[in-house]
C-alpha cells in the first residue's frame, strides 16, 4: 500500500529534534503496520498528518500575513503575538485541532474539506484511538483510513496551489537571465524560506512544463537532477 503523506512534509527540518521526531513517527508507523498493530500505526499517521497541517498554516502566515493576523483578532494579545511571530510550525500545536482546520479557509473557502477533517479524522481518532479501549482496527479499516488521510491531504494541498504558482512566478522574476541557477540557489532562495515539500516541487515541475522558456527549463532540470522530481516537458 502506498503511503503518500510524508511527501507533503517540508523537505528541510526546523531542527535536529524535529528530524528525530518526524523520522521516529514514520518508523513507528511502518513498524506498527508491519506488526499488524493498525491502531498504533493510525495514531502515528495522525500525528504526521497534523504536522502537515501545521506546516500548511505556517505557509498562510508567510504568504497571506494580513489575513493570518486578522484570523486571531479575538485571541488574547499574548497568543496573537505568539502566532504572528512564530518561527516554528509547532507554535500552532496549542490550538485545538478543530480550530486549526478552520484556518485552512485562509487560502480559500473550504468548509467541505474542513468538515472531512473534523468528522473523518478527529471524530474517528477521538472515538477509536484516543482512549484505552480494546478496540481492534482491522487491516481493511486501516487501509480505508489511510486512504482518507491521503485524500484529505491532497485536498488541503490543492488549496495552496494558487499561492505556490505565485511564489514560483516571483522566483522567476528574481532570476538573473545571465546567471545559471544551481541547486543551492533553488534551495536557499525558494525551498527553505517557503518550507516546501516534494508535492510543492511536483507542482513547480508541472508549471515549468507549460510553455517552457529558458528560466523554466533551468528550474525543471534542477528539480529533476537534484530533487528527483520528474515530469516530461511539453514541446
Amino acid at each position: 500500500m502506498d503511503f503518500r503523506l510524508p511527501s507533503y512534509l517540508s523537505l528541510r527540518y526546523e531542527s535536529e529534534d524535529e528530524q528525530k521526531y518526524i523520522v521516529g513517527l514514520i518508523n513507528q508507523f511502518q513498524v506498527a503496520q508491519e506488526n499488524e498493530s493498525y491502531h498504533l500505526a493510525l495514531f502515528a499517521y495522525h500525528l504526521i498528518f497534523m504536522i502537515f497541517v501545521y506546516q500548511t498554516i505556517y505557509k498562510a502566515k508567510l504568504w497571506k500575513s494580513e489575513q493570518f493576523s486578522f484570523a486571531f483578532t479575538t485571541s488574547p494579545a499574548d497568543k496573537r503575538k505568539q502566532y504572528k511571530e512564530a518561527v516554528s510550525v509547532y507554535a500552532f500545536s496549542d490550538i485545538s485541532e478543530r480550530t486549526v482546520f478552520e484556518l485552512l479557509n485562509l487560502f480559500k473557502e473550504c468548509e467541505l474539506t474542513v468538515s472531512k477533517c473534523k468528522k473523518q479524522i478527529i471524530d474517528y481518532r477521538n472515538n477509536n484511538l484516543g482512549h484505552a479501549t480494546p478496540y481492534i482496527v482491522s487491516e481493511e479499516e486501516f487501509e480505508k483510513k489511510i486512504e482518507e488521510y491521503d485524500q484529505v491531504a491532497l485536498e488541503i494541498h490543492q488549496l495552496i496551489h494558487d499561492e505556490l504558482v505565485r511564489v514560483l512566478a516571483e522566483y522567476f522574476e528574481s532570476m538573473d537571465q545571465e546567471v545559471e541557477q544551481t541547486k543551492d540557489d533553488v534551495e536557499i532562495g525558494l525551498i527553505v524560506p517557503n518550507r516546501l515539500s516534494d508535492k510543492d516541487l511536483e507542482l513547480f515541475a508541472s508549471e515549468c512544463s507549460v510553455i517552457p522558456n529558458f528560466k523554466k527549463k533551468q528550474i525543471s532540470k534542477i528539480l529533476q537532477d537534484d530533487f528527483g522530481i520528474h515530469l516530461e516537458l511539453t514541446k
